[in-house]
């Protein structure tokens, strides 16, 4: 079995004074044991899970906080044998998509980029619940901070006032097609990826129910016109996840087209 040891450590408004609300801490603290229960369930099997009580495969365990300012370890034992490392850059990527954080999605090493493919961005929607309970002592004390580190310290994401308002989106109604082209695409889930030009930058999408069989032809057709380094322009009706300081944070998918609609 790998050992993976984890570092949550709470700084700023209690924290400085080495303690958390009991409630608070109660929370945030069964928000860090579904987050990772789901996480490395996903990492382990290609699977995305709803719920975070155990992930087959793994055991998890609570180790004794430490001083510093509020500090606790977490400890996950897989039985899979893995390269070093592997999982930590997979949980700081997972945690991070979920949060809007700048990951360099699109240019991950091979070994990493295989374990996120099947997961895409489903793994990061799922996570949004139990990464804002997380963020409970964060809600109360803005000034707080919490770091996800690996043993040695090593910062593998930091969550804030400003994460914690990520995970609480609106839905928005467009009334104009987002434009531009699909990066990645996973044909079951029905994630993916989309460079929207008005945007400059890649945002994730979610084909709903009523996106017909052609138009996920056309989503096919665009990503394969990337990798040709050819445009590959689509047009998509959607609704925008938008977080409450106005950042796209997804694109929920109604309709596709491969031209303007007259």
């Amino acid at each position: 079995m790998t050992e993976y040891r984890f570092k949550f450590i709470y700084s700023g408004g209690d924290a400085e004074n080495n303690r958390l609300d009991l409630y608070d801490g109660a929370v945030s603290l069964q928000g860090i044991a579904r987050s990772l229960a789901i996480t490395t369930h996903a990492f382990i099997s290609g699977e995305v899970r709803t719920h975070g009580e155990s992930a087959p495969g793994a055991s998890f365990f609570l180790n004794p906080p430490r001083r510093g300012s509020f500090i606790l370890e977490a400890t996950v034992w897989i039985t899979e044998t893995v390269a070093a490392g592997l999982f930590y850059d997979f949980v700081s990527y997972t945690f991070k998509e979920a949060v809007g954080l700048e990951n360099g999605a699109d240019d991950q090493r091979r070994s990493l980029r295989e374990r996120i493919e099947p997961t895409i961005v489903e793994l990061s929607e799922v996570l949004e619940n139990p990464l804002s309970s997380v963020h409970r002592p964060i809600q109360q004390n803005t000034d707080m901070t919490l770091m996800v580190a690996r043993p040695r310290g090593q910062e593998l994401v930091t969550f804030d006032a400003e994460t914690g308002k990520a995970l609480l989106p609106t839905v928005e109604q467009l009334s104009d097609p987002v434009v531009g082209n699909v990066t990645r695409y996973n044909t079951i889930s029905r994630w993916g990826r989309f460079f929207d030009r008005s945007e400059g930058r890649v945002i994730s999408f979610f084909l709903e129910a009523r996106v017909t069989e052609h138009e996920r032809s056309l989503i096919t057709w665009s990503l394969h016109e990337a990798n040709l380094n050819r445009e590959g322009t689509l047009y998509l009706n959607a609704t925008a996840i938008v977080t409450p300081s106005r950042v796209i944070k997804r694109y929920n998918v109604t309709g596709v087209l491969d031209r303007p609609s007259p």
